[in-house]
């Protein structure tokens, strides 16, 4: 259904809707308290089901925890209301009261102003507006009649009224009158510059945690304010400018973390809709492509078990209540199959959403090689924390990036062993910020400076800098690609005429090899490829030596060697940060003389501890270089020519495969 059918048909829903939400209220007020008076996400008929799902071995020790956890230290009063409407605790009742109660007194529900006085309902607004309606949902017979009262008033004035305010400046962003941080607020970092605020939120999940929040807030308060009709159009309209950020095949760019907060909110309202406007809004985009890209995301390890490929500021995989809620809809086994053994970081709503009923089904290939819309290539040879995933980060800008453009990570044996940065710091005057930048991550260096990046004038938004896959594939052995990053270069360095990066993955080996290849129109430069060691738990580090060098983890090493034109030194260092931030060492493979053309090669492997070191040997004679690597008797041969911008490679002898 497109976006004009869907405003369409969910007009023609609402007058009636309004006349029939004003008597249901009048009808539950005869009835007294024992329905939900609102049945926002379910109704007293879905208990039943919802506590059985708490009984499931799925969900056991998940809602063990629940029980366990401690109101006073974590003042988390949805699961307290949660709680009372599955169990009629009062004690868990009375908890979500208080809390709702002082949440009342807050002058604001957010921290942001528009032209310094108005307040406007981002993030913490749209949690707060959620909450608070699902809360009065929920703890409906614990409030007076005037307490309900000012719920009611709050959620439209605080809650409601600040986020349509929001999603007015994103449409109409002409209008708006100066975003920024309200001063009474204690915000540990600045951005100096929101002009372009309404343009930059308006394309991120900022829009669906809004959407959702405000959806729960409007429904809250359907029959008692006539802003409804309004609020009604603009929340459709922004519900179609979200999900076309969503790629075709269901990718998102923010990362799978950034897709998963802004899930949780979306399917709020989604379900909102449907719920209280029989208005159906799941084929609105490819939602189960996105399990998809979960899983080809997916890439647990020791240090983060439920962990996804960390591009930009994302890491944690999503909470199963995405995939439950998605197979619930479809009835596709395999969103259903991800949820229930690769996303097991459950909230509430996974007990909501979960039908056991749609069977699930595992994934058809282990030996995935996905290359997304948002060309991203991942490739791995299994799901479980032992097997080998190696990704690229090519493709375009996005909200919460690093400057990583052709940036390569690989996880093998439970290690992260060519690593980056987990979510450094959003204040662009730490020393920190160094974490962003192409320093830290595992790219190209031109005279020591990456590719183009901004300095956080905007915040944690999007550079000017592209990269692209121009080639990719599958053949048999290995999966190869290669992304072209000339552009995100050139925005650095005028005279910068080529920058590609190819790799390819041995899966039997295992193996990878990267080639880089640099040139420049006249000024001659020294090239560098940096590698970075995980060690955020100080147990990572690594050594060279001659030709090769070695990336040590607790369970797992990596072990490369280098070759290239000019000749390449290796060395080892520490980015230049505080103690207190960490401590980031890092391989650089830096040509030994200045010229205006570089082409090096790597072949590395990942390595259990008890395993020999392969022999691995880099010949060359002109532009043609062979790679010969030996493994427990078992040989390998390529053979790469360096003739333009991209080297061409053929496989001469692979014993590793089966003919």
């Amino acid at each position: 259904m497109n976006r004009n059918q869907n405003h369409f048909r969910a007009l023609l829903m609402l007058s009636f809707s309004l006349f029939v939400f004003g008597c249901s209220l009048s009808a539950l007020a005869q009835r007294g308290a024992k329905e939900f008076p609102v049945n926002l996400l379910f109704s007293k008929d879905d208990v039943p089901r919802i506590l059985e799902n708490t009984q499931r071995p799925l969900f056991q020790e998940y809602w063990g925890s629940l029980l366990k956890a401690d109101f006073e230290k974590d003042q988390n009063y949805l699961r307290e209301a949660f709680i009372y409407a599955l169990t009629g605790d009062k004690k868990r009742g009375q908890n979500a009261r208080r809390a709702m109660l002082e949440m009342l007194k807050r002058k604001r529900w957010d921290y942001f102003l528009e032209d310094n006085k108005h307040t406007l309902g981002f993030l913490r607004a749209g949690r707060n507006t959620a909450w608070m309606s699902l809360g009065y949902d929920w703890c409906y017979d614990l409030f007076s009649p005037a307490e309900r009262e000012q719920i009611l008033s709050q959620i439209a004035e605080k809650g409601c009224v600040p986020l349509y305010r929001a999603l007015y400046g994103f449409r109409y962003p002409e209008t708006v009158k100066h975003w920024g941080f309200d001063p009474e607020a204690d915000i540990p970092y600045e951005v100096p510059d929101m002009s372009r605020w309404p343009i930059i939120l308006g394309h991120n999940n900022f829009r669906a945690v809004i959407s959702g929040g405000f959806a729960l807030g409007m429904f809250t308060i359907w029959d008692r304010d006539e802003r409804v009709e309004e609020w009604y159009e603009m929340l459709l309209d922004s519900y179609d400018w979200f999900v076309d950020l969503l790629m075709p095949d269901g990718s998102y760019d923010e990362g799978v973390a950034y897709c998963n907060y802004a899930m949780t909110y979306l399917i709020y309202m989604m379900e909102a809709f449907e719920r209280k406007n029989d208005i159906n809004l799941f084929d609105g985009a490819n939602f189960i492509g996105m399990m998809e890209y979960s899983l080809a995301m997916y890439m647990p390890h020791l240090l983060s078990p439920r962990s996804s490929v960390n591009f930009g500021d994302a890491d944690k995989s999503l909470n199963s209540a995405v995939g439950f809620w998605v197979a619930r809809h479809s009835r596709d086994g395999l969103s259903q199959y991800i949820a229930e053994n690769y996303h097991q970081d459950h909230d509430i709503f996974s007990l909501v959403y979960y039908d056991p009923t749609v069977k699930p089904v595992p994934p058809v290939e282990k030996k995935l090689f996905k290359k997304l819309d948002l060309d991203w290539i991942i490739t791995r040879t299994g799901f479980d924390i032992d097997d080998l995933v190696v990704a690229m980060r090519s493709g375009p800008p996005m909200n919460h990036e690093h400057a990583d453009r052709n940036s390569i990570l690989l996880k093998a044996y439970r290690e992260v062993l060519l690593a980056d940065p987990l979510r450094p710091t959003y204040d662009p005057n730490s020393p920190g910020w160094l974490l962003r930048t192409g320093l830290g991550h595992n790219t190209v260096l031109i005279d020591g400076k990456s590719h183009q990046y901004h300095l956080g004038e905007e915040g944690t938004n999007a550079s000017d800098a592209w990269a692209k896959i121009v080639r990719y594939g599958r053949r048999p052995g290995y999966d190869f690609w290669a992304s072209d990053a000339t552009q995100a270069y050139q925005l650095v360095n005028d005279d910068v005429k080529t920058v590609t990066r190819t790799a390819l993955v041995f899966h039997e080996i295992p193996a990878v090899i990267v080639l880089d290849k640099i040139e420049k129109y006249e000024t001659a430069s020294r090239f560098t490829a940096r590698w970075q060691v995980e060690n955020r738990d100080q147990a990572g580090k690594a050594i060279v030596s001659d030709d090769n060098f070695t990336i040590f983890r607790p369970n797992a090493r990596f072990y490369a060697v280098y070759a290239g034109a000019p000749g390449i030194t290796l060395k080892t260092d520490f980015l230049p940060l505080p103690e207190e931030i960490g401590t980031y060492p890092f391989v650089d493979a830096v040509t030994e003389t200045d010229g205006i053309e570089f082409f090096s090669i790597m072949v590395g492997t990942p390595l259990r501890n008890q395993e020999t070191e392969p022999e691995i040997v880099i010949n060359n004679e002109a532009n043609v270089w062979n790679i010969d690597l030996s493994k427990n008797g078992t040989k390998f041969e390529l053979r790469i020519l360096d003739l333009g911008a991209l080297p061409e490679f053929e496989l001469i002898n692979n014993e590793f495969i089966e003919e």
